[in-house]
């Protein structure tokens, strides 16, 4: 399953595509811009999927409903009556595919006007492994040459350099080796 947003400039509503090969094919297809048709309290639009009817096709259908109506290519979005409902029933011109469920106050598309733009997209899945924090992303242990030392206060003052006793020596042979005129 999938969510999208659907938005227009005066709502936004997020929606649940099942698992259906029409609500994939619409998936693989968004982002969608369209242009809005009302019929009753349907909001429907031409979309890029060309899908045939499916064996789960109808047209009764339920409020926050969204479907897929091939005889038109459109996507359709059901928040109360048509001007084919028999009762208080949402019911299709003609069979569509049922491919999911808005999420939310399905009476905002009651603000939504013939003629205004509208959008599909994806909203991106959130992934179960979250990166790190940085303060866990930080090393927890101190660089292997830095093994066994203490560390110092942060407030400490910078130490000397200190040479290690291998690098004394080597220097004070290199001074002995030194011509007399050059040390």
């Amino acid at each position: 399953m999938h969510e999208i947003r659907i938005a227009t400039d005066k709502i936004e509503m997020l929606a649940t595509l099942d698992d259906s090969a029409t609500a994939e094919r619409i998936w693989d297809a968004l982002p969608i811009d369209s242009t809005v048709n009302t019929w009753g309290q349907e909001i429907y639009f031409s979309i890029p999927v060309q899908c045939d009817l499916g064996l789960e096709a109808r047209d009764r259908m339920e409020v926050g409903e969204v479907g897929y109506w091939p005889t038109g290519s459109a996507f359709c979005i059901f928040f109360g009556r048509t001007p084919a409902s028999k009762g208080d029933e949402p019911r299709a011109a003609s069979p569509v595919n049922p491919v999911g469920r808005c999420e939310g106050d399905i009476k905002v598309f009651r603000q939504v006007r013939e003629g205004d733009a509208v959008r599909i997209e994806r909203v991106e899945e959130k992934t179960d492994e979250e990166p790190p924090a940085e303060d866990e992303a930080a090393p927890k242990e101190p660089p292997a040459e830095d093994a066994g030392k203490p560390e110092a206060p942060a407030d400490a003052e910078p130490a000397e350099a200190v040479q290690e006793p291998d690098a004394v020596e080597a220097a004070e042979d290199a001074d002995r080796e030194k011509p007399a005129e050059e040390a």
